[in-house]
């Protein structure tokens, strides 16, 4: 820095001494061309300015992207699924899936093209057997959200009905009149014999189902699909 300063300065006075003989120049007979070319900045003092110039402003440099992981975001439970709030996401059976998880908790957006119930079920054995199932409903405003166990390969019930526990930790819904949105936490390993531990990075079977117009658990969907659900690795 200093040694930049000191040739800006030699470069100053160069300046000001070709000011002087310009002034002189006619008095003493000297041609302005001649003054011209003997004006020169030296080399050393015209590299570095030429430096500084091409540096361009601090603020309009790049600064390096920061990537949020899965366990940084911060995930709202209150019926509304906003861009980007998920880590992840999937479609099958008319619902959309939106997840996320950290090494404790799984958290879960569905939305469905009805306005009856929507459920999902991690992990079956075969068909809905051993599979650990979350459905919901909306009614007049009002969200009803239960755990189940599917303790037969085609039917399933309350985990509290046979001595579990309901291990919905939060939950909210919102209705539209063609659609039908729930969000929910559950903890990836409740310890609850009828819920199945789940494994951050580990890839499972998920079971979707909605229905278009009633709430009635015990009615048979409207429609129905599978996917693969893989949850987040966690540092």
């Amino acid at each position: 820095m200093s040694r930049t300063i000191l040739l800006l300065l030699a470069g100053v006075a160069v300046v000001g001494a070709a000011a002087i003989l310009l002034l002189i120049a006619p008095v003493e007979g000297l041609e302005i061309e001649e003054i011209a070319e003997a004006i020169t900045l030296p080399e050393e003092t015209v590299a570095v300015m030429e430096e500084e110039e091409a540096e361009p402003p601090a603020e309009e440099m790049d600064t390096p992207a920061v990537q949020e992981s899965a366990a940084q975001r911060t995930y709202r439970i209150d019926g509304t699924i906003a861009s980007g709030e998920y880590a992840n996401q999937l479609t099958t059976a008319g619902i959309d899936v939106y997840w996320g998880n950290d090494a404790q908790l799984l958290w879960v957006g569905l939305v469905a093209p009805g306005t009856g119930y929507v459920s999902i079920g991690f992990d079956p054995d075969s068909q809905m057997q051993g599979a650990n199932f979350i459905l919901a409903s909306m009614h007049e405003g009002v969200l009803t959200i239960r755990d189940d166990y599917g303790f037969e390969p085609l039917a399933h019930i309350a985990d509290a009905d046979r001595g579990g526990q309901d291990n919905v930790i939060d939950a909210a819904g919102n209705q539209w009149p063609d659609q039908t949105v729930v969000e929910f936490v559950i903890p990836l390993d409740s310890g609850d014999d009828f819920d199945k531990p789940l494994l951050p990075g580990q890839t499972y079977t998920v079971l979707l189902a909605y229905h278009s117009l009633l709430d009635d658990f015990s009615v048979r969907h409207t429609r129905r699909g599978s996917a693969q659900l893989q949850l987040d690795a966690v540092p």
